[in-house]
Protein backbone atom coordinates (compact mmCIF):
# COMPACT_ATOMS: atom_id res chain seq x y z
CA UNK A 1 0.00 0.00 0.00
CA UNK A 2 1.12 3.44 -1.27
CA UNK A 3 -0.09 6.75 0.14
CA UNK A 4 0.45 10.20 -1.65
CA UNK A 5 1.88 13.50 -0.09
CA UNK A 6 -0.08 15.08 2.22
CA UNK A 7 -2.27 17.95 0.54
CA UNK A 8 -4.29 21.27 2.11
CA UNK A 9 -7.97 20.64 1.30
CA UNK A 10 -10.50 22.76 0.88
CA UNK A 11 -12.81 21.36 3.28
CA UNK A 12 -12.65 23.56 6.28
CA UNK A 13 -13.99 21.59 9.63
CA UNK A 14 -12.28 23.71 12.18
CA UNK A 15 -13.58 22.33 15.08
CA UNK A 16 -14.69 18.44 14.71
CA UNK A 17 -12.97 16.11 12.32
CA UNK A 18 -14.60 14.68 9.01
CA UNK A 19 -15.67 11.70 8.53
CA UNK A 20 -14.83 10.01 4.95
CA UNK A 21 -16.22 6.33 3.63
CA UNK A 22 -16.40 5.03 -0.15
CA UNK A 23 -19.84 4.12 -0.69
CA UNK A 24 -20.21 0.04 -1.79
CA UNK A 25 -22.16 0.39 -4.72
CA UNK A 26 -20.42 3.16 -6.52
CA UNK A 27 -16.68 3.61 -5.57
CA UNK A 28 -17.49 7.15 -4.76
CA UNK A 29 -16.36 9.18 -1.28
CA UNK A 30 -19.23 9.77 1.10
CA UNK A 31 -18.01 12.74 3.50
CA UNK A 32 -19.90 13.85 6.63
CA UNK A 33 -18.50 17.35 8.63
CA UNK A 34 -18.91 20.83 10.10
CA UNK A 35 -19.42 22.90 7.02
CA UNK A 36 -18.39 25.40 8.93
CA UNK A 37 -15.29 27.39 8.27
CA UNK A 38 -15.91 29.72 11.09
CA UNK A 39 -16.33 32.62 9.18
CA UNK A 40 -20.13 32.65 9.92
CA UNK A 41 -20.44 34.92 13.91
CA UNK A 42 -23.92 33.09 14.38
CA UNK A 43 -22.06 29.56 14.61
CA UNK A 44 -18.13 30.12 14.67
CA UNK A 45 -16.28 27.50 17.09
CA UNK A 46 -19.51 25.24 16.95
CA UNK A 47 -20.14 22.20 15.60
CA UNK A 48 -23.29 22.84 13.12
CA UNK A 49 -24.00 22.17 10.32
CA UNK A 50 -23.20 18.63 9.44
CA UNK A 51 -23.32 17.87 6.09
CA UNK A 52 -22.65 15.64 3.55
CA UNK A 53 -20.97 15.21 -0.16
CA UNK A 54 -20.01 12.97 -2.48
CA UNK A 55 -16.40 13.05 -4.62
CA UNK A 56 -16.41 11.20 -7.74
CA UNK A 57 -12.34 11.99 -8.46
CA UNK A 58 -10.83 10.57 -4.81
CA UNK A 59 -11.48 13.82 -3.09
CA UNK A 60 -10.69 16.59 -5.60
CA UNK A 61 -14.22 18.09 -5.96
CA UNK A 62 -16.53 17.56 -3.40
CA UNK A 63 -20.23 17.91 -4.95
CA UNK A 64 -23.87 17.28 -3.96
CA UNK A 65 -23.75 19.23 -0.88
CA UNK A 66 -26.75 19.02 1.56
CA UNK A 67 -26.62 20.20 5.29
CA UNK A 68 -29.03 16.89 7.25
CA UNK A 69 -28.44 18.95 10.96
CA UNK A 70 -28.30 22.39 11.01
CA UNK A 71 -30.01 24.09 14.17
CA UNK A 72 -26.77 26.67 15.68
CA UNK A 73 -27.22 25.38 18.89
CA UNK A 74 -26.71 22.15 18.16
CA UNK A 75 -23.42 19.82 18.03
CA UNK A 76 -22.95 17.33 16.28
CA UNK A 77 -19.77 15.49 15.80
CA UNK A 78 -17.45 11.87 15.74
CA UNK A 79 -19.64 10.50 12.86
CA UNK A 80 -19.81 6.66 11.85
CA UNK A 81 -20.51 5.58 9.12
CA UNK A 82 -22.79 2.73 7.87
CA UNK A 83 -24.23 1.84 4.35
CA UNK A 84 -27.32 -0.24 4.18
CA UNK A 85 -28.60 -1.36 0.46
CA UNK A 86 -29.50 1.94 -0.85
CA UNK A 87 -29.40 4.10 2.62
CA UNK A 88 -26.52 5.10 4.34
CA UNK A 89 -27.17 4.87 8.85
CA UNK A 90 -24.66 8.31 10.39
CA UNK A 91 -24.70 7.92 13.84
CA UNK A 92 -23.02 10.79 15.80
CA UNK A 93 -22.70 12.12 18.78
CA UNK A 94 -25.02 15.75 19.00
CA UNK A 95 -25.84 17.73 22.25
CA UNK A 96 -27.58 21.12 22.85
CA UNK A 97 -25.07 23.71 24.28
CA UNK A 98 -27.78 26.02 25.80
CA UNK A 99 -29.63 23.15 27.21
CA UNK A 100 -26.39 22.23 28.72
CA UNK A 101 -26.74 18.47 27.19
CA UNK A 102 -22.97 18.99 25.71
CA UNK A 103 -22.48 16.09 23.67
CA UNK A 104 -24.39 13.83 25.37
CA UNK A 105 -27.17 12.60 23.13
CA UNK A 106 -26.67 9.80 20.28
CA UNK A 107 -28.43 10.38 16.76
CA UNK A 108 -28.16 7.50 14.05
CA UNK A 109 -30.03 9.39 10.69
CA UNK A 110 -30.42 7.14 8.11
CA UNK A 111 -30.36 8.70 4.35
CA UNK A 112 -31.20 7.21 1.32
CA UNK A 113 -28.17 7.21 -1.10
CA UNK A 114 -30.90 8.76 -4.16
CA UNK A 115 -31.53 11.52 -2.41
CA UNK A 116 -27.89 12.27 -1.83
CA UNK A 117 -26.85 12.24 -4.88
CA UNK A 118 -29.96 14.39 -6.12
Amino acid sequence: MTWSSVERSNIKSPVSPASIARIPSTGDLLLVWNNNSGDDPAIEGKRTPLTVAISKDEGRIWERIKNIEVDPDEWYCYIAIHFSGKNVLLGYCAGNGPKGTGLAITRVTKLSLNWIYK
